[in-house]
């Protein structure tokens, strides 16, 4: 389950704050109040309407860093500090490889073997 998804299970709702602008549009929060921003995996945002846009067509370069992102890599911001949202991410990548159990293995041997890794 992606973090998102578990705040929106949760009702944690998305941050946001007045100062927020969108680097694309250079639409500001306190004039658009219903503005959208989503995060980058380079942890850039950008609003709802200009991510639709700038990568529907396909991958697009970041207008902030240039790094090349896609459309799905979007998420919306939950936490007020962008660090906690990458040590967050950071976190679950590791638990998907290094918190598994006996079930997620079919033989007892592969499980032994990860173990021991």
């Amino acid at each position: 389950m992606s973090v998102l998804a578990s705040a929106i299970k949760q009702e944690i709702p998305a941050f946001q704050a007045d100062d927020d602008t969108c680097p694309q549009c250079k639409s500001e929060r306190y004039l658009n109040r219903p503005m959208k921003l989503l995060v980058g995996p380079c942890y850039h945002k950008m609003c709802e309407q200009c991510v639709s846009q700038r990568f529907d067509a396909g991958p697009a370069p970041c207008p902030v860093c240039e790094r090349i992102l896609r459309k799905a890599e979007f998420y919306q911001q939950i936490f007020e500090d962008l660090t906690v949202e990458n040590e967050v991410r950071i976190r679950k990548r590791m638990a998907m490889t290094f918190n598994k159990r006996q079930e997620d293995f079919k033989q007892l041997k592969d499980y032994n073997d990860y173990l021991e890794m």
